[in-house]
């Protein structure tokens, strides 16, 4: 750049460059193999050449790329800067729908919610599905739904009928272009939500109409059965967690410590290290595993980088860990209020059944009942209904509180649609 600042690709003039698009494909292959180190090289060459000559079309995408090969090598500061500006250069491109959803797709589920919360990113996610399906552009585009469901887990956004019908739609057109890969995380997306959502004797196995985790990876082979057996173990442990399936919890462990904790989908490896660090540390502290200890202090030091590196969706994540590692009064209510700051209404609630847990063993019922009752409706918020169930038939005082709750909404709303006399 000869000491001149990054923004000064954004001033570039608009040219055709042929060598563009042949740079281009040489990073998108480069991508498919993980080979950071080649994106960069050639991608640097690209932006020597667009300095020299101008840019085109092919241009914000090759620099997406490169802001993603910085950040699998966790220069997540770099890559933020550099994804910044791949996104201003594909607004000269807005009109363009393929190249310029390309490169949202590449900026927001795999660079801007290193440093910016997952909420900023959800909505760009779907324009990029829908244009990008419209242009015929199928496998980018179910790439860019899947970070979308991805992200609204990690968010803790409600879980609800219109997600659910979402996910059908996608199950349809996948049906339609013949990507059964694809439509089988899809269906392990859905089943995860309906048994948050909807009651069964069973909520954390995968043995469901649209899910049916047995029969689907005695299918499969290869490196294909591997992924969908990483998503659906992810999918079952949050759901072990949740429910406080201990076996469950120990059974999704022993397969996911296999996996490293690489990602190029920054909600994807949230996902699961936040919710194997948690359950690693709750197992490993029960049951005296060094095994598990060992698991969760992996999970905990790669939220800590995340965190450090100025990631606001790793803090209550690194906090929440601490606090099973190490339960205490303040490191709960520290995990508390920093999930209540980013609105992750669904660590909030695990994190107060947890910290209730935690007092009643220190014989502190009544602190520890207002805990519950507060998970109790974090859990209706979220949309994990059958959860909200689950507590209010193992507490008594929890089931009086919630009639009394909505005596008090009927009689409020009597009072106020009564007439002045």
């Amino acid at each position: 750049l000869r000491n001149r600042p990054l923004t000064c690709l954004v001033n570039l003039p608009l040219t055709k460059l042929p060598i563009l698009k042949l740079f281009d494909t040489v990073v998108r292959q480069a991508m498919m193999s993980s080979q950071d180190d080649i994106i960069q090289v050639i991608a640097w060459k690209a932006i020597i050449c667009a300095l020299k000559n101008g840019m085109d079309r092919f241009f914000p995408t090759i620099v997406a790329m490169l802001a993603m090969s910085y950040a699998r090598q966790g220069k997540l500061r770099t890559a933020s800067k550099i994804g910044s500006i791949s996104l201003e250069l594909a607004e000269k491109f807005r009109n363009e729908k393929d190249i310029y959803s390309r490169c949202q797709v590449v900026a927001h589920s795999m660079i801007m919610t290193h440093s910016h919360p997952f909420t900023d990113s959800i909505d760009s996610l779907y324009r990029s599905y829908t244009a990008l399906k419209l242009v015929g552009v199928v496998d980018v585009a179910l790439g860019s739904i899947m970070a979308y469901f991805q992200m609204y887990f990690a968010a803790g956004l409600e879980i609800n009928p219109l997600l659910e019908s979402k996910m059908h739609q996608v199950e349809e057109y996948c049906k339609d272009v013949d990507r059964r890969p694809f439509l089988v995380t899809f269906r392990i997306y859905k089943q995860f939500a309906m048994n948050l959502r909807k009651r069964s004797e069973s909520p954390t196995e995968f043995r469901g109409k649209v899910f049916h985790e047995e029969e689907v990876l005695s299918k499969m082979k290869g490196k294909q059965r591997s992924m969908i057996l990483r998503d659906s173990s992810t999918c079952r442990l949050q759901l072990a967690f949740v429910f406080w399936n201990e076996d469950t919890m120990a059974d999704m462990l022993n397969i996911l410590e296999s996996y490293p904790l690489v990602d190029q989908f920054t909600a994807r490896i949230h996902n699961r290290v936040c919710i194997t660090g948690l359950a690693a540390f709750a197992l490993g502290r029960k049951r005296n595993s060094k095994q598990f200890q060992k698991l969760g202090e992996k999970c905990l030091s790669k939220a800590a980088h995340l965190a450090k590196q100025g990631s606001v969706n790793a803090r209550p994540v690194y906090l929440f860990m601490l606090a099973m590692k190490r339960p205490s009064r303040k490191a709960f209510c520290e995990t508390i209020f920093a999930c209540a700051k980013t609105k992750f209404i669904h660590l909030e609630a695990m994190a107060a059944e947890r910290y209730a847990a935690f007092l009643k063993a220190e014989n502190d019922a009544s602190l520890a009942n207002d805990f519950i009752t507060h998970a109790y409706w974090l859990y209706r918020d979220w949309g994990a209904h059958a959860k909200a169930f689950d507590l209010s038939q193992r507490y008594e005082f929890l089931m009086v509180n919630i009639l009394l709750y909505f005596l008090l909404i009927f009689v409020s709303k009597q009072v106020f649609l009564t007439p002045d006399p």
